[in-house]
């Protein structure tokens, strides 16, 4: 689009912003009784009450899907904005190529599940990114290195669209990388696994160098150290100095993402409002879900509040 077009994009997509939950809405939702009378509040806003009475989870993918065909429509499918749907496309592919078919498909993707069946049987990765139809033309043979190298190639795919683009998407997809990183060193270090491991199974950084990432990894230098001088840099030990636990971590590396990509509510032209509300949108989903699993387990409401995440708004 030229940059004239996005000043009815973007002052649709003001509108909407409007329209996100705030973070009162989430406390009311928590000091609901039951899932039920969750629903029945969350009912009220521009959810389908219909469609969450009988699947919640069908309501929200529902929601989501509406979203994303709204967006396409606005920026005639613009290649930064397919970067954030071709996840779904990923998630798909690995039912395919590592689960044998098994595990519920999404219907979020830029291509139908059909299409990618239809194209792994055949090999014809046409219409795919180019990183991820190379990968797919030459996987690995283990399942968990051919789900670690189509997110090596979906990573690589989204750089190389986004370092052109927008310096916030830029960034913002810089620390994505450097984030999941992290992530995947603590969880595999949990499991005890090698150092080695760590550096089959990352993507490529982003700020963070990836000599350090590899002495972290290692046990060579403390995490403080690695983030000393990086947006990061608040990500090491919580209170008291103990390094935080997984879920805290996670919440807040979303936190820390959602943070920066809400700067896009400053910029008046631009695609960057538009990616802003597609991960405000997910974000709120997110924290629908955490509020109703936790409704159905009966966790209390101390221990659901912990695990949402900020809102948009």
């Amino acid at each position: 689009m030229a940059e004239r077009d996005y000043a009815y994009a973007v002052g649709r997509i003001r509108i909407l912003e409007t329209k996100l939950l705030p973070a009162s809405f989430f406390e009311r939702l928590l000091k609901t009784a039951s899932v039920q009378e969750a629903l029945r509040l969350l009912a009220e806003t521009d959810y389908s009450a219909e469609t969450l009475a009988v699947d919640y989870e069908a309501a929200f993918e529902a929601e989501l899907e509406g979203v994303y065909r709204f967006l396409r429509g606005l920026t005639d499918d613009a290649p930064e904005l397919l970067v954030f749907l071709h996840r779904w496309d990923v998630h798909n592919l690995k039912l395919l190529v590592v689960a044998d078919g098994r595990g519920q498909p999404s219907r979020l993707g830029v291509i139908p599940f059909t299409e990618l069946k239809r194209m792994v049987a055949a090999g014809d990765y046409t219409g795919l990114p180019r990183e991820i139809a190379a990968t797919l033309a030459q996987l690995p043979e283990s399942g968990p290195e051919r789900a670690a190298a189509l997110d090596q190639a979906y990573y690589r795919y989204g750089q190389r669209i986004l370092d052109k683009g927008p310096v916030l998407l830029r960034d913002y997809w810089r620390a994505r990388r450097d984030l999941l990183n992290l992530m995947i060193f603590l969880r595999l270090r949990k499991k005890g696994v090698s150092a080695q491991e760590f550096t089959r199974f990352m993507v490529e950084p982003g700020v963070l160098d990836r000599n350090l990432l590899e002495q972290y990894a290692e046990n060579q230098l403390p995490l403080t150290k690695v983030l000393a001088y990086t947006p990061y840099r608040n990500l090491g030990p919580g209170e008291e100095g103990m390094e935080r636990a997984l879920p805290d971590l996670e919440r807040t590396i979303d936190n820390l993402l959602l943070e920066m990509i809400a700067e896009a509510k400053r910029i008046p032209l631009g695609l960057e409002p538009l990616i802003g509300y597609l991960l405000a949108k997910e974000r709120e989903i997110l924290n629908l879900r955490l509020v109703l699993t936790g409704k159905l387990n009966k966790l209390p409401e101390e221990t659901v509040r912990r695990r949402l995440r900020n809102v948009y708004i």
